[in-house]
C-alpha cells in the first residue's frame, strides 16, 4: 500500500501581503511528509491567465527555492472564474487535506472579503486556514489591569478578577510526565 500525500490548495491573489500566505502553507506542509502543493491564482477572464502565470511564479518559486526538499511537489494554477467556487474545485480534484487562504483586503476595500471567505468555507471539501496578520490584542479588546493582575499573582492559574470572572473557568493543565490525564482538572 502506498502512503498518501498530504495535499494543500493555497489561494494566492498575487497582492502584497500574498507572501505571508505562501508562508503559511509552507509551514503546514512542512508537518508533512512529501506533501503536495498547489498554489492557486484565480482571474475573473481567461484572457488574463498568461500574464499571471509569470506573477505567480515569480510570488511562489523564490520561497520553495529556499527549502532543499525533492520529496515535495509544487504544482502552480491559474484558472478564470470566481475564487471560491475555482478553490473548491481544485481542492476536490486533488483531494487537498487543506486550504490555505489570507484575510488581508488592505488595498481592496471594494472586495467583501467576509463574504469570500465565509463562500470558501462553505464549499470547502477540507479544513481551512485563514491566514492573517497578528493584531495587538490589547488594542482590540484591552485588558483589565486587574485580570492582568490574577493571572501574573497566580501564574496563569487564574485568568480573571472576581468582577470580570462569572461563569467562566480557566485551568491550567500540566503538561509532562507526571501528568497521566486521570487527575481532577475541575
Amino acid at each position: 500500500m502506498t502512503e498518501s500525500t498530504y495535499a494543500i490548495v493555497v489561494a494566492v491573489d498575487l497582492e502584497e501581503l500574498s507572501s505571508i500566505v505562501v508562508e503559511h502553507a509552507l509551514d503546514q506542509a512542512a508537518r508533512h511528509d512529501a506533501p503536495d502543493l498547489h498554489f492557486l491564482t484565480v482571474v475573473e477572464k481567461a484572457d488574463d491567465i498568461d500574464a499571471t502565470k509569470r506573477r505567480l511564479a515569480d510570488l511562489v518559486l523564490p520561497s520553495i527555492s529556499a527549502i532543499d526538499r525533492s520529496d515535495w511537489t509544487l504544482r502552480l494554477h491559474v484558472r478564470a472564474g470566481k475564487i471560491a467556487e475555482e478553490l473548491a474545485a481544485l481542492a476536490a480534484e486533488v483531494g487537498a487535506q487543506l486550504i490555505v487562504i489570507g484575510r488581508f483586503g488592505v488595498h481592496h476595500p471594494h472586495r467583501n472579503l467576509a463574504k469570500t471567505a465565509a463562500e470558501i468555507v462553505e464549499l470547502a471539501p477540507c479544513p481551512v486556514l485563514v491566514a492573517a496578520l497578528v493584531e495587538d490584542p490589547q488594542r482590540i479588546s484591552p485588558i483589565c489591569p486587574d485580570c492582568a493582575k490574577v493571572r501574573v499573582e497566580s501564574s496563569g492559574e487564574r485568568w480573571f478578577c472576581d468582577r470580570h470572572r462569572g461563569d467562566r473557568v480557566s485551568t491550567r493543565v500540566p503538561f509532562g510526565s507526571g501528568f497521566t490525564g486521570s487527575n481532577q482538572l475541575w
